[in-house]
């Protein structure tokens, strides 16, 4: 319940700092993440960002996480966050993409099929993967709108 406490934190923080300011829209999308000492378990916090993407064993998958409205919007009155625990086995990596990246179009309009193209793209090296992502979405003729970035984590799994 800690990672769902700080984000109630800035929430509310995003709202003081907004309030007063005449035609502010203070808000941002967040992930958050907490991993266990041995990062065998990650817990995950999402406001209004795309889902973490799992990648596992030449596949991926979408995190589920209930959907949360973004920070800054007011979680008063409104059901708070809720935290999903993950266990990660070894050589799994979280990709975390900024809406950008999924909402990226192609000339019909179609988004960008992000965890079908990620299952293709799951055994590329995980310092070349955002590379990799990038090369994808330009080929397949998606252009990007918006911000974006890609975050890839590969837990240490060495012994301490």
């Amino acid at each position: 319940r800690a990672l769902e406490a700080v984000a109630a934190r800035m929430d509310r923080r995003l709202v003081a700092d907004s309030s007063g300011v005449r035609h502010a829209e203070l808000f941002a999308t967040a992930v958050l993440l907490e991993f266990s000492a041995d990062t065998r378990t990650v817990r995950v916090v999402t406001c209004g960002h795309p889902p973490p993407v799992l990648l596992r064993a030449g596949g991926a998958r979408e995190l589920t996480v209930a959907p949360a409205p973004p920070l800054g919007i007011g979680l008063l009155g409104v059901e708070p966050p809720k935290e999903v625990t993950v266990t990660l086995d070894p050589g799994d990596r979280l990709l975390i993409a900024t809406d950008g990246l999924w909402e990226a179009r192609d000339g019909a309009g179609r988004f960008y099929p992000m965890p079908e193209r990620l299952a293709a793209l799951a055994d590329t090296g995980t310092a070349a993967l955002p590379d990799a992502l990038w090369e994808d979405v330009r080929h397949l003729g998606h252009h990007v709108d918006d911000d974006a970035s890609v975050l890839v984590l590969a837990p240490d799994r060495s012994p301490r």
